[in-house]
């Protein structure tokens, strides 16, 4: 079985097949491990979310190391040879040494040495921790195939909607809180862009509040709680096409909260979802898949949609293109660039 999704970048889509791999490992699952100290000596990732792969590499990392000096080591395809990535992982001195190896694409790996490697992760050296991250979850190479046969890849792609809860609640026991269902709920609504953005909030919040329970009466005390509604609210008077409200709103964030480059991902992502129901008939999609606006936001994306023609969404989303180009080519005023977005896309 298979669940086709759509995903449109700056005026072009395209469509990718999102198997779901039986044996694929989850993420939290062996994160619990690795904290009770129970650290395999081989992990393979599979996924792009970058913050995922970070976070749990350096939970591996603190487990292996504790209080010792951290021995580790990042290897990749593009900067060294196959022969001096096998050998950078085989070298073990008299002391045997505790190392950590973390060997990015390692499907990039031809020859010989791919031979080797998979040798190694059967059987591997005492005292090294390799982890091997592929940001390609989809990558159905023969090396892939091959290395998921001696252990299962662990998904770190971007969760889906309805596990950013569970990642939520997650964070909230890290930080030793409990936590009423309505605070989670509000976090995932006004946060759910990234988990990095979740845990993020969740630990100022968990620092802020000093008692153990967090209720929702104790949002109100975190400063960035009120920014990141202006956020949405922003979006919000985009969709209903308020040009008053939003330079109103763009000129309260931007400098503050938010600046141009911060804004771009998120918008880009709201047009082409606009887009995507101009293509559906008038229909949001049903595929759980991650996008990253709000809660709110996506719930009202057919409503928004339908203040817009098509040309004027592929419109807007060919400026921000050329916003994002002038960006990081040239000196641009972050809020001169989101009025004039505006007065182009609404007025």
């Amino acid at each position: 079985m298979f669940r086709i999704s759509i995903n449109f970048y700056l005026g072009t889509f395209f469509i990718t097949n999102n198997y779901i791999y039986n044996t694929m490992i989850e993420l939290k699952n062996i994160i619990r491990s690795v904290q009770n100290n129970n650290v395999k000596p081989i992990y393979y990732l599979k996924g792009d979310d970058h913050f995922l792969q970070n976070f749990f590499i350096e939970k591996v990392c603190n487990s292996i190391f504790a209080k010792e000096e951290h021995n580790k080591y990042f290897l990749t395809p593009n900067e060294m040879t196959a022969k001096e990535i096998i050998d950078n992982i085989l070298f073990s001195d008299l002391f045997s040494t505790k190392k950590l190896f973390i060997l990015r694409d390692p499907q990039q790996i031809k020859g010989r040495p791919v031979k080797d490697l998979l040798d190694y992760c059967s059987n591997p050296i005492p005292n090294h921790f390799l982890v091997l991250v592929n940001d390609n979850f989809m990558d159905k190479s023969s090396f892939s195939k091959s290395l998921a046969k001696i252990i299962d890849p662990v998904n770190v792609s971007t969760p889906f909607a309805s596990d950013l809860y569970k990642w939520a609640r997650f964070f909230f026991k890290e930080n030793n809180k409990t936590v009423e269902p309505s605070v989670i709920e509000v976090i995932v609504e006004n946060y759910g862009d990234s988990v990095f953005n979740i845990k993020n909030e969740i630990d100022k919040l968990c620092i802020l509040i000093d008692t153990e329970n967090i209720k929702s009466d104790d949002l109100t005390k975190s400063n960035s709680w009120g920014r990141s509604r202006q956020r949405w609210e922003l979006f919000t008077a985009i969709g209903k096409r308020d040009l008053e409200k939003s330079i109103k709103l763009s000129k309260e964030i931007i400098g503050q909260a938010e600046t141009m480059i911060s804004l771009i991902y998120p918008l880009t992502s709201f047009f082409q979802e606009l887009l995507y129901v101009k293509m559906n008939n008038g229909t949001s999609s049903q595929i759980n898949s991650y996008i990253p606006l709000s809660k709110s936001i996506k719930n009202n994306i057919v409503l928004f949609s339908k203040g817009y023609t098509r040309s004027q969404i592929e419109k807007s989303i060919k400026t921000l293109e050329k916003i994002e180009r002038k960006q990081k080519t040239s000196t641009s005023n972050d809020e001169s660039d989101l009025i004039h977005f505006l007065y182009d896309a609404i007025g």
